[in-house]
């Protein structure tokens, strides 16, 4: 009776290293794109819901100021979205950076001195055995802050307060504008005034405070900074 070898036994070459790594960096390619896309839509029905809003808002006296706020709090739902795409559209962009620059670059033009990047190997494989985020959830939610949606919060509540001082009739007076801030007869004018500055506020701190892509897709950087973690952790 023939016992067969185990594959995970038998010594593995050089063409098998290049086959694994081709078709790994087509797959991370491909989930990258698809988060990248995931970003993109979610971004453009954000876009697309503030202008419809603001057209529909402002087209009648009759409609409500709130509606603006409920606007907002949709665009809210979509930071926090984004903020998770964003975790996972990072990670894929640091498994591609060592398979670029470490398997790749050395493919194409070996170095004549010391390896630029010497443990490629090391840290793509204890990714791959342990997938973890090298981002918070919150960081993420900062950036896309910081690239898209300040804008469309600002341009909400710019739209906000227009349709506050223009319908029904134009104010005339600080305490008028006031008044009209409370929603029917359940929300007082002071709470949707507080509510509405903490947010711009913090949303405003948030994104500007936040490191810039260029700064969080530093790979040579990162590459260090999680070098040493993993040497520190053997």
């Amino acid at each position: 009776m023939t016992s067969e070898e185990d594959p995970a036994t038998e010594p593995v070459t050089d063409r098998d290293v290049t086959m694994a790594a081709a078709h790994l960096y087509r797959a991370e390619m491909n989930r990258m794109s698809v988060w990248r896309q995931r970003l993109d839509v979610t971004s453009n029905w954000a876009v697309i819901l503030a202008t419809a809003l603001t057209t529909f808002t402002l087209g009648s006296p009759e409609v409500p100021h709130y509606t603006l706020l409920l606007g907002l709090a949709l665009v809210f739902i979509s930071i926090l979205l984004e903020g998770r795409r964003y975790r996972h559209l990072h990670h894929s962009k640091w498994r591609l950076y060592l398979l670029e620059s470490g398997f790749f670059a050395n493919m194409l033009s070996p170095p004549k001195t010391s390896d630029p990047s010497p443990d490629w190997r090391r840290l793509l494989a204890a990714d791959l055995r342990h997938c973890h985020f090298s981002i918070s959830w919150l960081t993420g939610m900062r950036l896309r802050l910081r690239r898209n949606y300040l804008m469309v919060i600002g341009f909400i509540s710019a739209v906000w307060i227009a349709k506050l001082f223009i319908h029904p009739t134009r104010v005339t007076s600080l305490a008028e504008f006031y008044t009209r801030l409370h929603v029917g007869d359940f929300i007082p004018s002071w709470f949707v005034a507080a509510t509405a500055f903490i947010f711009l506020v913090t949303a405003a701190v948030l994104g500007l405070s936040c490191p810039s892509a260029e700064e969080l897709e530093d790979w040579s950087v990162h590459y260090h900074r999680q070098r040493a973690q993993e040497g520190s952790g053997e």
